[in-house]
C-alpha cells in the first residue's frame, strides 16, 4: 500500500451562505445558502488539514468537477471501477472543523486500507460554544423554518445536498459511474435522512451503495419501515450502523434535546444500535448494526467517545473493508442473535494509522462541547 494519498488535491463542498465568517454563532450569518446552490474549493495537496488553503471559494464548479474527476481516476479498483466518499459532519463544526475534520478522516481510512477518496460537505452548523445549547438545536419537530435553529439549517440544506449528489451520481470513470458512499457523524445523520428524502423527491431511486451513520443522534427505530429512514435505506446498497453505550454526548442529547425527537423511541440510534428496540424484523436487511462499545471505553473520558470512530484503529479498520467492499476482520456475531447485528474485538485491529491530527483530536472535540455546555 502507498504510504501516501496518490491524490493531487483536497475537496469540499459547502451550502454556507458564508464560509469563512468571524461570527460562527450568528443566526444572521451561519445560513444556508438559496436552495440548490453551492461553494466548492480545493486545495493542491492531499488531504490537507490547513483551512487557510482553502480560501478560494467559488460557485462555479466546473474547476471543482474537472480536478475531482482526475483525482478520482487514481482511485480505480480491481473492477475498473472509481471509489468515492462524502463526509457529513455533526453539530459544532464551523467551515474551518469541516475542513480539517474532513481531511484527517480521509487520511486516517487511506491509513486503514480505504482508497477511494473523501471530500466534505458541510452544512451550516454554529461553533461547539453554542451547538450544544437546546435554544440553537430547534424550535420544532419537523424543522419548519430553513434557517435559524440547528435543524432549520439542516433542513435549508437539503436542495443543496440534492445538487451535489446528483453531480456526484453523473461522474463517470472508465465508462462506469463512480462507486459513491457516505459517511456521516453525529447530527450529520439527520442531515443526510432528511437529504435522502428530498434525494427521493427527485426521482432518485440508487446509486449510493453505502451509508456509513457514526454516532448517530437520530431515534433508534428510524431505520425501521415505515419511518423517516425509508428513502435512506432505499436508495443506499447498504446501511452500517456504529454505535456505544458509552456515547456521553448522546445521552446528553437524549435528556437535552428530547423533545424534538421521537418522543416514544427517545433513545438514540447511536447508543443502542438499528436492532435495539422491539420490531426489528422490519428493518431491512440491508441494515447492519456494529457495537463498538468495547473498543470506545478507556479513552481517558467517556466524553471522548462520540467523535472517537473517526480515529481509531478499529472502527477505520471496518469502515474502510465496508468501503472497499473486502470482508472485515474485527468483528464477532451478538451473542443470542442472527441478525446483522455484530460488535467490534477490542484486541483486532490495533494498529493506528498515519492521519497527523487522527486519535484525540478528533475525540477531543466531543469533550469540549460538553464542557462548555455545562459551565
Amino acid at each position: 500500500m502507498a504510504t501516501n494519498p496518490p491524490f493531487s488535491n483536497s475537496y469540499i463542498v459547502t451550502n454556507r451562505l458564508y464560509p469563512y465568517t468571524f461570527l460562527p454563532d450568528s443566526t444572521a450569518y451561519v445560513v444556508p445558502l438559496p436552495p440548490g446552490e453551492l461553494y466548492f474549493s480545493t486545495t493542491n495537496a492531499p488531504y490537507d488539514q490547513t483551512p487557510d488553503d482553502y480560501s478560494y471559494v467559488t460557485k462555479n464548479g466546473d474547476t471543482f468537477m474537472s480536478q475531482l474527476q482526475a483525482d478520482l481516476e487514481k482511485t480505480v479498483d480491481a473492477n475498473g471501477q472509481a471509489n468515492l466518499a462524502v463526509y457529513i459532519h455533526g453539530l459544532g463544526n464551523t467551515y474551518d472543523d469541516a475542513i480539517t475534520g474532513t481531511a484527517a478522516l480521509g487520511s486516517a481510512l487511506f491509513g486503514s486500507g480505504y482508497t477511494g477518496l473523501v471530500i466534505g460537505f458541510s452544512w451550516p452548523s454554529y461553533s461547539d460554544l453554542v451547538a450544544p445549547l437546546a435554544s440553537y438545536y430547534a424550535t420544532s419537530r419537523p424543522p419548519q423554518s430553513t434557517s435559524g435553529t440547528i435543524r432549520d439549517n439542516i433542513n435549508g440544506s437539503t436542495g443543496s445536498f440534492v445538487t451535489l449528489i446528483q453531480a456526484l451520481l453523473a461522474l463517470q470513470v472508465n465508462s462506469q459511474a463512480v462507486n459513491l458512499n457516505i459517511i456521516s457523524h453525529s447530527e450529520g445523520n439527520f442531515m443526510l435522512v432528511l437529504g435522502m428524502e428530498a434525494l427521493s423527491q427527485a426521482g432518485v431511486t440508487s446509486g449510493i451503495s453505502n451509508a456509513i451513520l457514526l454516532a448517530a443522534d437520530i431515534s433508534a427505530v428510524l431505520l425501521q419501515q415505515g419511518q423517516w429512514g425509508d428513502a435512506l435505506t432505499g436508495i443506499c446498497g447498504a446501511v452500517t450502523v456504529y454505535y456505544s453505550g458509552a456515547d456521553a454526548d448522546l445521552c446528553y442529547s437524549n435528556y437535552e434535546f428530547f423533545a424534538f425527537h421521537d418522543q416514544t423511541y427517545p433513545t438514540r440510534l447511536g447508543l443502542v444500535g438499528p436492532y435495539g428496540y422491539p420490531a426489528a424484523s422490519t428493518i431491512p436487511s440491508s441494515v447492519t448494526g456494529i457495537d463498538c462499545s468495547l473498543v470506545t471505553v478507556n479513552l481517558g473520558s467517556p466524553l471522548n467517545v462520540h467523535s472517537s470512530y473517526l480515529s481509531l484503529p478499529q472502527t477505520l479498520a471496518d469502515m474502510s473493508s465496508v468501503l472497499s467492499a473486502t470482508a472485515p476482520t474485527g468483528r464477532a456475531q451478538l451473542p443470542g442473535t442472527t441478525l446483522p447485528s455484530y460488535y467490534l474485538s477490542p484486541t483486532v485491529n490495533q494498529a493506528a494509522g498515519f492521519s497527523v491530527h487522527q486519535g484525540i483530536f478528533r475525540r477531543r472535540q466531543g469533550e469540549r462541547s460538553l464542557n462548555r455546555s455545562w459551565r
